[in-house]
């Protein structure tokens, strides 16, 4: 009976022998807490209120000063991305400004360019014309 292979938690419940095992063992762990605890449960308490609160108070501090961080570090985000934005935008203006020279130029030369087709459509005419005149052409 002593080495019988239960199969069930609540068998051990009816047992006689588990049962008093089970009260002896948790009187002893009761009577050697009592015995050896080195404080009274008044100050225990106290003592464990102060820790949890000094802890509090430490989580609490290390949470402001990451909360502050953070906010340092978003506005130095901010004034990077501002610097940035600025570069760009200088950039894009200088691109701007060198395309839009160009632009005039190629107009200028576009105007020279019919200009000259111009003067030579009116040469070419006018040497058909001569040609026409001097009888060669009927």
């Amino acid at each position: 009976m002593l080495l019988q292979k239960r199969k069930y938690p609540q068998d051990y419940i009816n047992d006689q022998p588990y049962l008093s095992g089970l009260l002896t063992g948790l009187v002893a762990g009761l009577a050697v807490g009592f015995l050896f605890a080195p404080r009274s449960g008044k100050a225990l308490r106290k003592q464990i209120a102060e820790s949890v609160g000094d802890q509090t108070k430490e989580v609490k501090h290390q949470w402001d000063k990451t909360k502050a961080q953070a906010k340092d570090t978003v506005n130095t985000i901010k004034t990077n991305i501002g610097l940035a934005a600025d570069k760009v935008e200088d950039e894009f203006n200088t691109y701007a400004d060198k395309a839009a020279k160009e632009a005039e130029k190629a107009e200028e030369a576009g105007h020279k360019a019919m200009n000259e087709a111009g003067r030579l459509a009116d040469e070419a005419k006018s040497a058909v014309d001569k040609f026409r005149d001097t009888g060669k052409l009927s």
